[in-house]
């Protein structure tokens, strides 16, 4: 309950505290307790009123400590349900009622004023949904590469996922689509747009996303993530070639950086090649069981 401060005043910090708009924070996780108490401590030294967040990780019955890990932090709503990410993006947000919805990994990282800054070029803006720009962090030869591609395509249009919006315009486009898997993030974000809902990069601020991964590591999530890409394809024709061609016009734009790191570039191209290689073979093998698996 909000006090008063000496005199009778309402203290300041507590009528702009109670002015802001509620926000929910989903984050699907299974089996990565060290990464979820580095995102949770994140999380709480936000400078937004934490009484104003709605934090919900929705574990799909992880087994090495991840749910004590989450106990551990009292604002923290734990939920329990053995499905995959997109789906339980969605259930996590049917167990909130904010006006704002921030939809975050487990292996990410909030810098300090992150929520706040979301929340004011939403409202002063009157933008529907955002994107969140992600600064990569590893110690693998991947892991740099990819650093490399967070900041190339920081102004790529077509590599945009949405990450921040409105419940409204989750609600109107129906969530995560349950049936497709494959680029869940961008498959929110090409229906928002759509469906004709404003949208911009938050450039204000970013997110660290610690991805200690190989690439051969990368490669087989690519091949597992991919399976429904058949779908996707489907439902997005036009707007998959540019969101998937490998020649991006951003790396035009970006020579004079990437000729200052030459061996990474050639790592995350080659890496590229090797990812796109195993997510074709997984998009190959989702259309094959799908189509024939049945019969």
């Amino acid at each position: 309950m909000y006090g008063v401060a000496a005199g009778g005043c309402v203290d300041e910090r507590q009528v702009m505290a109670m002015e802001q708009p509620t926000v929910a924070i989903i984050i699907p996780v299974r089996n990565r307790a060290a990464e979820m108490r580095r995102l949770l401590e994140s999380i709480a030294k936000q400078d937004y009123p934490l009484e104003k967040i709605a934090v919900v990780v929705m574990d799909a019955v992880s087994t090495d400590g991840t749910q004590e890990a989450c106990r551990k932090f009292p604002f923290v709503r734990l939920i329990e349900l053995p499905v995959e990410r997109h789906v339980s993006r969605n259930k996590g947000v049917a167990a909130t009622d904010t006006k704002y919805v921030v939809h975050i990994d487990s292996d990410m990282e909030m810098v300090p004023g992150t929520i706040s800054t979301l929340v004011k070029i939403a409202e002063e803006e009157k933008f529907d949904f955002l994107s969140i720009p992600e600064r990569s962090t590893g110690n693998t030869l991947w892991a740099r590469a990819r650093a490399l591609e967070k900041i190339v395509i920081d102004d790529d249009p077509d590599r945009c996922g949405a990450r921040f919006m409105t419940r409204k315009a989750f609600d109107t486009v129906g969530g995560y689509d349950e049936q497709i898997l494959f680029s869940e993030d961008y498959n929110i974000h090409t229906r928002l747009v759509q469906a004709g809902f404003r949208h911009r990069v938050a450039k204000e601020t970013f997110l660290w996303h610690h991805e200690g991964c190989t690439v051969l590591q990368a490669a087989r999530k690519q091949f597992y993530y991919s399976q429904s890409a058949h779908l996707y394809f489907r439902k997005f024709k036009g707007v998959t070639v540019r969101q998937y061609n490998p020649f991006r016009a951003a790396y035009l734009k970006h020579t004079k950086l990437i000729l200052q790191h030459p061996v990474l570039f050639t790592s995350l191209l080659l890496g590229k090649a090797l990812t796109y290689a195993t997510g074709f073979s997984g998009m190959c093998y989702g259309y094959l069981r799908d189509r024939f698996g049945s019969k």
